[in-house]
């Protein structure tokens, strides 16, 4: 297998759906027939495993850090096919140190072709340690002036680190210009391209509700479909979108609207 594409999923803040991107992206990658694991280094405010649907492996990124098991200890399968490696939200699990993170990462791409690491919002020394651990890096934000500015200083700190930059996730867009930024803005505010806009989808709620991840709770939705271009895109691919997209999306919404 070719060595693995390490990419931190960062964001200036919280709040802004990293998790969710993280973790749709990867099973976009996936449906694309690739190995992606997820490894979730959000040490203070663990959610990878609710994503999954509330999944609790035994073995956590802390006991692998922690010198305490092997990476392929912490490392399991999930139900959707991707490979996964949760956190620990016990409040007395202390935030681990990070020098055994590349280990861990690299130890996980050799089963892979994508290695995504969900990490922590904002710019702390930690944040810093994590990003060095990546290769590549993809920042999420929202359309407003205080996500982009953080993503802004997450950018520039990756710059002066040498940490390649893929582009920027506008999240949860409402396409108001009126109230939230528009691409070009962010764009000028983060310089860095915008590789996606994903809008915002209340089925995204409903998905994590029911713990399963909006690409499979709802494929056809404008924020599934949006995930899924952006795993194309980071393949070098170039995405269609289903034929009648839209028309089945109002005829689901119909039939669960009559059903109720």
């Amino acid at each position: 297998m070719n060595e693995a594409r390490i990419i931190g999923v960062v964001s200036g803040k919280g709040g802004v759906g990293k998790t969710s991107v993280t973790v749709n992206v990867g099973l976009a990658l996936k449906e694309l027939g690739k190995e992606v694991t997820l490894v979730d280094t959000d040490f203070d405010a663990s959610n990878l495993g609710v994503h999954l649907g509330q999944y609790d492996h035994p073995v956590k990124i802390h006991d692998v850090l922690g010198a305490e098991a092997e990476p392929e200890d912490a490392i399991f399968r999930h139900s959707t096919g991707v490979k996964a490696v949760v956190a620990s939200n016990e409040i007395n699990r202390v935030e681990p140190d990070t020098e055994l993170l590349r280990y861990l990462l690299e130890t996980a791409g050799q089963e892979s072709d994508y290695v995504l690491v969900d990490c922590p919002p904002g710019i702390d020394t930690t944040v810093e340690e994590i990003i060095d651990a990546c290769d590549e890096l993809l920042i999420v934000t929202t359309p407003t002036k205080t996500a982009a500015t953080n993503a802004a200083q997450i950018i520039e700190k990756a710059k002066r680190m040498h940490v390649p930059v893929l582009g920027t996730v506008v999240n949860m867009s409402e396409n108001d210009p009126g109230r939230e930024l528009v691409e070009n803005e962010v764009q000028v505010m983060t310089e860095s391209d915008v590789v996606a806009e994903i809008p915002h989808d209340d089925k995204m709620k409903e998905a994590l509700f029911h713990g399963t991840p909006l690409v499979h709770h709802e494929p056809l939705s404008e924020a599934s479909l949006k995930m899924k271009e952006l795993a194309h895109s980071l393949e070098g691919l170039q995405y269609s979108k289903p034929s009648f997209a839209k028309f089945k999306r109002k005829l689901g919404n119909l039939k669960e609207a009559v059903s109720r």
